[in-house]
């Protein structure tokens, strides 16, 4: 889905974005469909690459549930659960309208 694609969608329906920080230089963008899910990429096919977290959360003002997932170190993301839990830490940036 390219983002075109994405701001499309959100003007029809319910969708939810969620905006992944793996903690080294870029965001990427997976968008949440009843239909299913999939990474935002460009007009070429590549995961399309934001510089910060602010011109991401722009791209996707349309979407109903935006929620930021960030990849922390194993010893933060287990807090008292195993170590095989999610290496993300996940924020909701904006709810349901």
């Amino acid at each position: 889905m390219t983002l075109c694609e994405f701001n499309r969608r959100a003007r029809h329906g319910d969708l939810r974005a969620v905006i992944i920080s793996d903690g080294c230089r870029d965001y990427v963008i997976e968008a949440h469909t009843e239909r299913g899910s999939g990474v935002i990429n460009d007009y070429r096919g590549r995961r399309k690459r934001f510089a910060s977290l602010a011109e991401a959360r722009r791209a996707v003002r349309r979407a109903s549930r935006i929620e930021l997932a960030i990849r922390v170190a194993a010893d933060e993301a287990c807090a008292g659960t195993t170590r095989t839990a999610s290496p993300f830490a996940h924020l909701t940036i904006v709810g349901a309208h």
